[in-house]
């Protein structure tokens, strides 16, 4: 394992891994200024969302941040289909993100266009921390997505963008402290001039937690550099790095350190009216350490990622989607696990527009692993807008999930299994999404997802199991205004079958009233079923939230939130001990620009 030093110089060796600047795909102007209609997470290129043949959901980090949502952890439960928490312990811990039914290995995290995840690093050490305030967009892509988006893409893909520069230069500055000694603070400068525009963000989060022994703190900074050369060219890079540290107690006292960070160059280019292309080069570190009474256990990663998607338009009616990549991947740890591989591929789509109101796509990409055999996958989808504000939506796709590092190769602690086949899976999806009037939308979507040979990992040598495994359940969405000023918004998932005895029912709720233009007051609610996650069993709990906000001056905000308001007493997990979530919390704080 690397000294400390080097891990604590993560960022800076991501930075300096990319020597070349790439040509990265550009958005078309008119797409700049109208993001809220766009889709980008199903094809990797900007699409309408009401074209989109697959279920996806765009959410605003700066409108959730004003109804004091800061976590991304809490932000995606606002998302049909999706249980975001953490079975490890409170704030800081190692995060969980359930898609439809599949555990957290099942989903694909996608930041400023490069994979950060797979089945052996998962996305579970970025969500432990993760905050919206150097978001500029967030979108979950719901199903079996692997034509576009490769291995683990079974559940979904998560898909974030670090935020734009736009408008006259300023300053944001947001302060939050409260209960548990939590102390929030986030410092960023953006703005466009003259074709050129930036977005640098540093911010620094701590607390005790409501909980014996579990203290976090981090350091975080990101960055978006963008030159417009162009109408046609557009050349940028991004930056994010994070540092930090979760400390609790398990037979003594434990600390996850985690050091990450990730450098993007990119171009987006428009070769002709109807050829959009986009270039991206990654370079990702992450070490993670667990250090023990009883000793160290850590984990390093490096990747460097190149991809290039295309989208060409074939007349009115047809459009070609094409995409590459090549992925070198460095991964050890100190339980005698060391592999150096590489993986490239390609995928081929078509989309069909036969009416106005009917899309139809297909896309079939292969890629190649060293460690064992290919893999070809593929989806297809349509989508009908029915009647007046009526859409109906249906998709069905092949995906798969590779064998962790661990399983391949084996540890100090047991064997591993070169044999290993991936796990495969057939899933699809039926929607309809209604429109209400008013800019009220409902939705409710049926899906099946089934799971051929599963890994078990344990007992050593891991084996693929026989059979199927599916997951099954139903997800419904409504949003809108009420009445004036009253805005609502719905989330509920219903599972029929899942893997690791997941919740049955889970739903977020909120509503807001703005009663004066300087005033915002809100409420909320989330309920989570019985459940055990593969442990002991876990009791239903409903947590309450409000929160309010007030505009002091043009230029200062003052906001205040209460979490878990009638103080519910749950459990996160109950692996051996109980990890119990926090209680109620009250956080006050300025938002200032300047």
């Amino acid at each position: 394992m690397p000294s400390a030093l080097c891990r604590t110089n993560a960022t800076c060796r991501a930075l300096s891994g990319l020597a070349a600047l790439t040509l990265c795909g550009h958005l078309p102007a008119e797409t700049e200024n109208d993001l809220d209609t766009l889709v980008v997470s199903a094809t990797r290129l900007p699409g309408k969302s009401a074209e989109s043949t697959s279920a996806v959901t765009v959410l605003d980090p700066l409108e959730l941040s004003e109804r004091g949502i800061l976590d991304l952890r809490q932000a995606l439960n606002e998302v049909p289909g999706v249980n975001s928490t953490s079975t490890s312990g409170q704030t800081g811990a190692i995060g969980s993100v359930f898609l439809r039914g599949t555990a957290t290995s099942y989903s694909q995290l996608v930041v400023d266009g490069v994979r950060l995840s797979d089945s052996t690093v998962s996305l579970g050490n970025f969500f432990s921390g993760a905050r919206l305030d150097d978001l500029g967009r967030i979108e979950v892509l719901r199903g079996p997505h692997a034509a576009i988006h490769g291995g683990e893409a079974v559940g979904g893909v998560i898909w974030l963008e670090t935020a734009r520069g736009a408008g006259d230069p300023a300053a944001r500055l947001r302060l939050e402290g409260g209960s548990f000694d939590t102390f929030n603070g986030h410092l960023s400068h953006s703005g466009a001039q003259d074709g050129f525009s930036w977005f640098l963000g540093a911010g620094y989060d701590g607390t005790h937690n409501d909980a014996i022994a579990q203290d976090f703190d981090q350091a975080r900074t990101a960055m978006r550099l963008e030159w417009a050369q162009s109408e046609d060219l557009t050349l940028g890079m991004t930056f994010r790095a994070t540092d930090s540290r979760f400390q609790y107690d398990f037979f003594g006292t434990n600390t996850d350190h985690t050091d990450a960070g990730l450098a993007t160059f990119y171009a987006n280019a428009r070769f002709t009216p109807g050829w959009l292309a986009r270039f991206t080069l990654g370079r990702y570190v992450e070490r993670y350490d667990n250090d023990t009474a009883f000793g160290n256990y850590g984990s390093d990663q490096e990747r460097t990622v190149f991809s290039t998607d295309h989208s060409m338009e074939l007349g009115e009616r047809h459009k070609l989607l094409a995409g590459a990549f090549w992925e070198h991947t460095d991964f050890s740890n100190t339980i005698g696990t060391a592999n150096v591989a590489q993986r490239y591929g390609a995928h081929l789509g078509w989309e069909w527009k036969s009416t106005e109101s009917v899309t139809a796509d297909a896309v079939l990409r292969w890629e190649d692993y060293a460690e064992y055999e290919d893999q070809v996958t593929w989806r297809m989808g349509g989508s009908w807008q029915a009647l007046g504000e009526t859409r109906i939506r249906a998709g069905i796709g092949k995906a798969f999930r590779t064998p962790t590092y661990l399983d391949l190769f084996g540890t100090a602690f047991g064997a591993g299994n070169q044999n290993l086949a991936a796990e495969q899976s057939l899933g699809w999806d039926m929607g309809v999404e209604q429109g209400m009037g008013g800019g009220r939308i409902v939705s409710l979507t049926y899906f099946e997802n089934s799971i051929d040979n599963r890994i078990r990992s344990f007992p050593t040598p891991p084996v693929n199991l026989p059979g199927e495994t599916p997951t099954r359940g139903l997800e419904f969405a409504a949003a809108g205004p009420l009445c004036e000023n009253v805005g609502m918004r719905l989330a509920w998932t219903w599972l029929g079958a899942s893997l690791q005895d997941q919740p049955e029912n889970t739903v977020t709720a909120s509503l807001d009233w703005r009663p004066a233009e300087k005033v915002l007051l809100g409420c909320g609610a989330g309920y989570v079923a019985e459940r055990s996650y593969g442990g002991a069993p876990l009791d239903a709990f409903l947590l309450l939230r409000i929160h309010a906000s007030y505009a002091l001056t043009d230029h200062v905000t003052l906001h205040a939130r209460i979490e878990n308001l009638a103080d519910e007493d749950y459990e996160l997990s109950r692996f051996g001990n109980p990890i119990r979530g926090a209680g109620f919390g009250a956080f006050t704080g300025l938002t200032a620009s300047f």
